[in-house]
């Protein structure tokens, strides 16, 4: 994807674009996307002037699900650390018992002020070459390795003596670790400002391809940027197939977690791998579950013994259903867009001529290099509560 800006301030001002397309590459951290991106969100509410401590937070901010919700790597280890510094920073936030699971920006804010001391360590390594190095594309004539990236002074010197010559897209005024600023060219300013959409477009272009190949089995990087949004789920369809087998089954509902029979009319659809590690709602993932549990189980794998059996008997249970009756094969082929994309679920699972034993087979070879992906990514296991739900031999009428 090329970088298209449109303002007639690139040619008035002769500021250089391919400079500016250029400062995102060949990252070896996550830092430059995170950093860029704080900085659009203070250039769109028109603040020109910030210090390294407010873009850090918004570094923080923008992170923070990806690395809490959906357990992404943001990149590379530092000095054999399991995390980078980002990483870091959010994990000791996590810790604050004055947190939600699923804080807005605002309380992780109120975090950050509330943790300064134990996360300064982490901030000021952030600070001690993203800054610089950003702007690394409009600087000639200096490698990677050149000493002066080891002098922040001298570094500062050098943006502001060459920001003379071409328009860099901000210049550094010095000042005590955090408490150093950047300061947007006015003219760059404007041209980021009109063609904002287009940038951040770009922006998260390269960020997912980053993101992409620091965690290999992870799908649907691309949702997994900001706070999961109810908008992005398509269950309807997949509901409304699991209600019509209820209805002509006199109204049981099979619930793999429970021996409770649940109520076609008020239960979750539960992803059986974590919808924040899958992003889809493939049939062949779902089972109906009772709400209190699912607020239970909410981001975790449930635990393959035992439940995994009774989810693929639940399944088939569906399947073998949706093939016995018009009704609910007219509703199985309204899932198909959102709910049945898999190719291996479409051909070979959700067929009429599947045996129990064979379907039984095939999902379990798909399902569970998935299960395992995820556990792999930090997921941790849940299993139901004893007592109020713990799983127990079910009546088999309920099955067939």
């Amino acid at each position: 994807m090329e970088l298209e800006l449109s303002s007639d301030l690139i040619y008035k001002n002769g500021l250089d674009t391919d400079r500016f397309a250029r400062m995102l590459n060949d990252p070896s951290q996550c830092y430059k996307f995170y950093w860029m991106d704080a900085i659009l969100d203070f250039i769109a509410k028109g603040v020109d002037e910030i210090s390294f401590d407010d873009l850090i937070d918004g570094m923080i901010c923008g992170a923070w699900h990806s690395v809490t919700r959906y357990h992404l790597r943001l990149g590379p280890t530092v000095r054999g650390s399991e995390e980078n510094h980002l990483e870091a920073i959010i994990h000791i936030l996590q810790q604050d018992k004055e947190l939600s699971e699923t804080p807005g920006k605002e309380a992780i804010l109120a975090a950050i002020r509330r943790n300064k001391e134990k996360i300064q360590k982490s901030k000021t390594g952030l600070t001690q070459n993203v800054p610089y190095r950003l702007l690394s594309s409009f600087i000639d004539g200096v490698g990677g390795s050149d000493k002066i990236w080891r002098s922040q002074k001298r570094m500062i010197a050098q943006i502001a003596e060459e920001n003379q010559q071409r328009r860099f897209f901000y210049t550094i005024i010095d000042g005590t670790a955090t408490q150093k600023k950047i300061v947007v060219d006015s003219s760059w300013m404007q041209l980021v400002k009109d063609n904002l959409p287009v940038i951040r477009s770009w922006l998260a272009l390269k960020k997912v391809r980053f993101l992409q190949d620091r965690n290999p089995g992870v799908p649907g990087i691309i949702y997994k940027l900001d706070a999961e949004s109810e908008r992005t789920r398509h269950l309807e369809q997949a509901r409304k197939l699991w209600i019509l087998c209820a209805g002509e089954n006199g109204g049981a509902l099979p619930d793999i977690y429970s021996d409770a029979v649940l109520d076609p009319a008020a239960f979750d659809l539960d992803h059986f791998v974590p919808w924040s590690f899958v992003a889809s709602d493939e049939l062949w993932n779902l089972t109906p579950m009772d709400k209190g549990l699912n607020a239970s189980k909410n981001n975790r794998l449930p635990a393959w013994e035992p439940y995994f059996d009774r989810f693929a008997k639940a399944q088939f249970w569906l399947c073998s259903h949706i093939f016995a009756s018009p009704k609910l094969r007219k509703q199985f082929e309204a899932c198909r867009r959102d709910n049945l994309n898999a190719i291996w679920a479409a051909n070979d699972l959700f067929i009429e001529s599947n045996s129990e034993e064979e379907f039984y087979r095939i999902l379990k070879h798909n399902l569970r290099p998935v299960y395992e992906a995820a556990r792999l990514q930090g997921y941790t296991v849940w299993d139901a509560p004893q007592g109020a739900a713990a799983p127990r031999a079910r009546e088999a009428s309920l099955w067939q």
